[in-house]
């Protein structure tokens, strides 16, 4: 449980509490089109990346709409209300003062579990927890952003905006190499050939489409980030492309053991259909049966589904579990 500051009340009246939120609520937004258009992370259908773009660029021109002052005057009056001619620090480093009625509030704790979060003291999350959490979860992913090793993260506005304008222009052509270039998960293909073939043809839409976009100093940028520095959770850069090479080499050298393990997989899938009807049938023939024995009356290649199976039926109020030992009792209901 992570202990956090107390979030700070809304202040009704003050002229820049609007234009900081607008400022904030933008300046997500445009990094979050930029990251999708240019990594494509959850997209299904790649021909929205332009639009990506342009939701981006029009929040960053809200941004810089916002913060223009229309006038020197106008400036000058928007840095006396915000600065007292008393404070000795630069323009732009506001101090933040704690309200009154916040400073001897206890601080607030949260406790989340990846998806969801409450407040640990069983209160409801109000207004002002939810803009506070909202704030925290922006600067934690600028954070990494920021002191990520991938370089893509650390591109300038001025190539983000160039690599979306040769994309825009060379859309047609990339969007077919692209295509091909996918990995998808090894046991989502209906054979091993299969996958073996979907990995060749990568490979070669990979090499087109690195000589493509190598004509430009620009498009080389873009190929890079879009498939030489991917990124997920576990691995902040990695080259999809050598996963792909990697894959193709494991499966062609290892062809028999793969093509095994592929089988395999598909017997345990089909099983899982049947598992728990199959499973509960054994039971019943055999009252008071050990669960570690259970899978003995099974093709061995299907013992790591019998326990789902087991917990299936648990869950469905369908078996009685005793203890015995370090295993249980299995019984009918």
């Amino acid at each position: 449980m992570q202990k956090l500051k107390t979030p700070r009340a809304a202040e009704p009246n003050k002229s820049g509490c609007l234009k900081y939120g607008a400022t904030v609520f933008c300046a997500l937004g445009a990094s979050i089109y930029l990251i999708i258009a240019l990594t494509g992370y959850g997209l299904t259908n790649t021909s929205v990346r332009p639009l990506l773009f342009v939701l981006s660029g029009i929040m960053i021109a809200v941004i810089i709409i916002i913060w223009r002052p229309w006038s020197k005057k106008a400036a000058e009056h928007q840095i006396s209300s915000e600065i007292s001619p008393s404070d000795k620090m630069s323009e732009d480093l506001i101090p933040i003062q704690v309200p009154e009625d916040d400073r001897d509030e206890s601080p607030v704790s949260y406790i989340s579990n990846g998806r969801t979060t409450w407040r640990a003291d069983g209160k409801e999350l109000t207004d002002d927890d939810v803009a506070y959490l909202r704030q925290a979860s922006y600067e934690k992913a600028h954070q990494y952003y920021e002191n990520s090793p991938n370089p893509k993260f650390h591109r300038s506005f001025e190539e983000n905006m160039a690599m979306g304008r040769f994309y825009a222009a060379n859309e047609e052509y990339i969007r077919k190499l692209e295509n091909d270039i996918w990995l998808p998960h090894l046991y989502d293909f209906n054979s091993l050939d299969e996958a073996i073939l979907h990995a060749q043809k990568a490979l070669i839409s990979a090499q087109q489409l690195a000589e493509y976009c190598s004509k430009t100093s620009i498009g080389q940028q873009y190929f890079e980030d879009m498939w030489l520095h991917a990124h997920n959770s576990r691995y902040p850069d990695f080259s999809i492309i050598d996963k792909i090479k990697e894959r193709y080499k494991d499966l062609t050298l290892n062809y028999e053991e793969r093509k095994h393990d592929f089988t395999v997989h598909q017997k345990r899938q089909a099983f899982l259909q049947i598992a728990d009807d199959e499973v509960l049938k054994v039971i019943q023939d055999n009252p008071a049966i050990l669960q570690k024995d259970l899978h003995k009356q099974f093709d061995p290649n299907l013992k790591p589904t019998i326990g789902t199976a087991v917990s299936h039926l648990v869950k469905a109020d369908k078996i009685t579990r005793i203890k015995h030992g370090s295993t249980y009792e299995l019984y009918p209901k």
